[in-house]
């Protein structure tokens, strides 16, 4: 606002044919401003969106006004938009723009699929190329300083309609209502977790059962920057995996009191592993409204959490552009059918 005064203030002292001017341009920039097309795909390409190279040209447009791309290397042709979450979409941007209001909403299918008329079967498609793009996100993600560690469990879910399915069997009967499913850790999924004091998360489900030193280093040999702190609990695997590494871990009880089973955890001076615990918490809590997700789909729902968590103490407000974005990344894309038959369980080793 004071910025505007200033503005304000120096426009009165101008003169007459100044102010013409002046008024001239800004009418130019409001009409470029109302005549742009929020769906229009912004003419940004510099290499092909296949083979990466640089040799490119325009190459017409399609029958919506799109402007298409071909490749002198692997002659592909090709969107600006092409190999991404909204590439082979008949839907414009400000349909998907929408549906990101509501999945960050935690909207429900069908409410989804009313607001945008779309089908239930195309909401659901859609939620999960989102959460896929938001997955691969998360796989770059770097970590350091003082960092909490810790795991998680789920028990394994398979739920969905198998009665046609050619290439999955249910390795057990289904449970029945009123039944007790509760099982021991080795029947259950594992989620790995790591809080960054800076404000960084990651989470991510590495396999069934307690986590292996082969999980730890697919998460942690190029997560975590090497003058870092680890704090953990005092399972043997973590003493195993960062016995060797330049990392200082921080071996914490997971309850203070032995006589306690149900107490705090111990706490160091400034080193203990409550952050990760009330990550714990959250993730489940934010899982309920769900009613239920497939194991399969855990990693996509985790990685959705994980990313507002991240992204909302960067900028809230900004958080449907850095979505779309995130969407609109090469190689992001990923089609229904291998989104169907995605492992019945995550392995990652």
């Amino acid at each position: 606002m004071e910025r505007l005064d200033k503005i304000i203030s120096a426009a009165e002292s101008l003169e007459q044919k100044d102010l013409e001017t002046l008024s001239s341009k800004i009418l130019q920039m409001l009409k470029l401003s109302s005549d742009s097309n929020p769906d229009q795909e912004e003419d940004q390409v510099h290499s092909c969106r296949r083979c990466s190279s640089s040799s490119i040209l325009k190459y017409g447009k399609d029958k919506n006004g799109k402007q298409r791309y071909k490749c002198k290397n692997c002659n592909t042709i090709f969107y600006e938009t092409s190999y991404s979450v909204v590439s082979k979409s008949r839907h414009p941007l400000s349909v998907w723009k929408k549906y990101i209001v509501l999945l960050l909403k935690g909207t429900s299918l069908n409410e989804c699929a009313k607001e945008c008329d779309i089908s239930v079967q195309t909401a659901f498609t859609w939620r999960h190329k989102i959460l896929h793009a938001l997955q691969l996100d998360q796989a770059d993600r770097v970590l350091g300083g003082a960092v909490e560690i810790d795991d998680m469990f789920f028990s394994l879910s398979y739920k969905g309609n198998h009665n046609k399915s050619r290439s999955f069997t249910m390795p057990r009967k289904s449970y029945k209502r009123g039944t007790d499913n509760t099982a021991a850790s080795g029947g259950k999924a594992c989620v790995l977790c790591a809080v960054e004091r800076r404000g960084q998360t990651y989470a991510e489900v590495v396999g069934i059962g307690k986590v292996s030193v082969d999980e730890l280093k697919y998460a942690f040999d190029t997560r975590l920057l090497g003058d870092s702190i680890a704090m953990t609990d005092k399972a043997p695997e973590f003493n195993l995996y960062f016995k060797d590494s330049s990392i200082e871990l921080v071996s914490l009880r997971s309850h203070a009191d032995k006589h306690k089973p149900n107490g705090p955890p111990e706490i160091k001076g400034s080193f203990h592993i409550q952050n990760v615990n009330n990550l714990h918490c959250r993730i489940r809590k934010t899982m309920k409204r769900y009613n239920g997700v497939a194991t399969k789909y855990l990693n996509h729902y985790i990685s959705l959490f994980i990313w507002i968590e991240n992204y909302k103490k960067i900028d809230e407000y900004n958080m449907q552009n850095y979505m779309l974005e995130t969407m609109c990344e090469n190689n992001s894309y990923i089609s229904y059918n291998d989104i169907v038959k995605l492992p019945p369980v995550p392995h990652v080793a």
